[in-house]
């Protein structure tokens, strides 16, 4: 089909549909048959008139199913979880404090060493020579100074850390004393009562405690 084979089906049309179309209709419809096909007219001959080459892509998607969840019946309160796991994190944090005091009294102690190493080192006058008043005096000072520098910056560090520690240790009696109520598991017998009523009292008067 050419093109003028296609504008004289479309005429036949248009006249076909006179009677139920007004003009401007006509006009709009004519407008757009000819901005869509005509115009893109070897464009679907080229495409529509011969084999296509088809390109498949294929991507492969590995779907990972999750693990199976334990029972229920060994599950937690979201809430115990959750305060198990803020204790955790105190614990942890006051475990890596005291690990830094301990890396830093070595570091401190092998600063020590090496200043005086350096002070030793510049006295002046030959190897095994007496000293003078004057140059031991200096010298019993600056190894004084050195150690009293480094002692003061521990010292420091080391209040700084227990305030920490201190603070951290707080932290988890407040949360030891708000912690949340694990679900009570039916127990049958009388005795199973008394046991959860005697639970549920130790509870409250925690929270008392922790009020006060």
């Amino acid at each position: 089909c050419s093109i003028t084979e296609a504008v004289t089906i479309l005429g036949n049309k248009l006249r076909d549909y006179q009677g139920q179309f007004n003009t401007t209709h006509l006009l709009a419809l004519c407008d757009y048959f000819h901005n869509t096909f005509i115009r893109h007219y070897k464009l679907y001959q080229y495409v529509l008139g011969q084999d296509r080459d088809v390109n498949l892509t294929v991507a492969d998607l590995e779907v990972c199913t999750p693990p199976q969840p334990l029972p229920l019946a060994e599950g937690k309160d979201w809430e115990v979880w959750k305060h198990e796991q803020q204790l955790e994190e105190l614990r942890t944090a006051e475990v890596q404090k005291r690990t830094n005091m301990l890396l830093l009294k070595g570091a401190l102690r092998l600063e020590q060493q090496h200043l005086l190493q350096e002070t030793f080192s510049e006295l002046p006058g030959q190897r095994h020579q007496a000293l003078k008043r004057e140059e031991l005096e200096k010298l019993i000072n600056e190894a004084i100074h050195i150690q009293i520098e480094c002692l003061k910056e521990l010292l420091q560090y080391e209040i700084q850390i227990t305030f920490d520690i201190l603070d951290l240790k707080l932290q988890k009696k407040t949360l030891n004393l708000n912690a949340p109520i694990p679900p009570l598991v039916p127990i049958a017998g009388q005795s199973g009562q008394d046991e959860a009523l005697l639970l549920s009292k130790t509870n409250k008067r925690k929270k008392a405690k922790a009020k006060k």
